[in-house]
């Protein structure tokens, strides 16, 4: 785990100082977004609706990365027992930009981590608490499209296609290799500063 975020951490760093000179020429443009679709819940392989944010950095006309993070969190609470689960986000994307009037195409890839958290307690004849956590990782490609309203506000829509390595969870023993591969489609709102 200390090794991909490490390197999702070098790939984002990089990419910021990828030739200063140009960044002198052009200001850069940062955001603000956010998404709305459907997520995997990994769980019981159902879907789930959670927004995830991001932070949109163009660093020329045709280049941009997009740090994002997402936070669900389920608790329910019954006679007998509790439950919680968890789920942290944190990812990256890296994309070429085509601009055409008042709208960006853009393409490229995605990766990150989903860190997957559970807690169970139930009451029967005595206690008995289950406790558990796994870190997930996905990487893939993506493409996209918004429109500008203004050179603030922009509404679009992406669809990627995620391949998810299951992580193992913390109180598991054996063998274990668990992938999942999905498309997610998105609609964003951006705010650009």
């Amino acid at each position: 785990m200390k090794k991909a975020i490490f390197i999702i951490l070098f790939v984002c760093i990089s990419l910021l100082m990828v030739n200063p000179l140009q960044a002198q020429e052009k200001r850069s443009s940062i955001g603000l977004g956010v998404s709305l679709g459907k997520e995997l819940y990994m769980g019981g392989l159902t879907l789930l609706d959670f927004p995830t944010f991001y932070l949109p950095i163009t660093l020329s006309s045709n280049f941009r990365i997009e740090p994002e993070i997402g936070y669900y969190r389920y608790s329910s609470e019954f006679e007998n027992s509790e439950t919680t689960e968890t789920y942290l986000t944190v990812g990256c994307g890296i994309f070429l930009i085509s601009q055409k009037g008042k709208t960006n195409i853009y393409y490229g890839l995605r990766l990150g981590f989903i860190r997957v958290y559970e807690y169970d307690k139930w009451i029967w004849n005595g206690q008995d608490v289950y406790e558990a956590h796994r870190t997930d990782y996905y990487i893939g490609p993506a493409i996209g499209g918004e429109y500008f309203f203004n050179k603030h506000l922009s509404l679009g829509g992406e669809i990627q296609v995620n391949f998810i390595s299951i992580g193992k969870w913390s109180d598991s023993t054996g063998k274990h290799s668990v992938s999942v591969t999905r498309t997610k489609p998105l609609i964003f709102v951006r705010w650009y500063f």
